[in-house]
């Protein structure tokens, strides 16, 4: 007889949330076929930045890979709120965490070790 492992308890379907203020919580999209988008998309403006010897525009890069993860609707209204640079960080920076099932604190680790 062979041994089956039951994870159907794990798997719930469910997508993120992050709670901006009060009155802005934004779901986001971590299905499996949106983070592949993100990472080619990542990719090439890496490569295309490389190969034309230039920096990508790191916050326009920023609002496109935000776009994907939890809708152009959701964006306008952080956007909207014209943060502080430092805040609208953690703001993306909490929605890759979730994007990723990593902690907060993983994503802001690892994004200070690229710098």
């Amino acid at each position: 007889m062979s041994n089956i492992i039951d994870i159907s308890s794990r798997i719930t379907n469910q997508q993120p949330m992050i709670r901006v203020t009060d009155d802005l919580v934004v779901t986001v999209n971590n299905r499996k076929s949106t983070i592949l988008n993100m990472q080619l998309m990542i990719k090439e403006a890496e490569k295309k930045a490389k190969k034309a010897g230039d920096e990508y525009d790191e916050l326009a890069f920023m609002d496109k890979v935000l776009s994907m993860l939890i809708g152009q609707k959701s964006l306008d209204s952080i956007n909207e709120m014209d943060l502080p640079l430092p805040e609208y960080k953690i703001i993306y920076s909490a929605i890759m965490a979730s994007a990723t099932g990593q902690s907060l604190e993983e994503v802001e680790k690892d994004q200070r070790f690229q710098q």
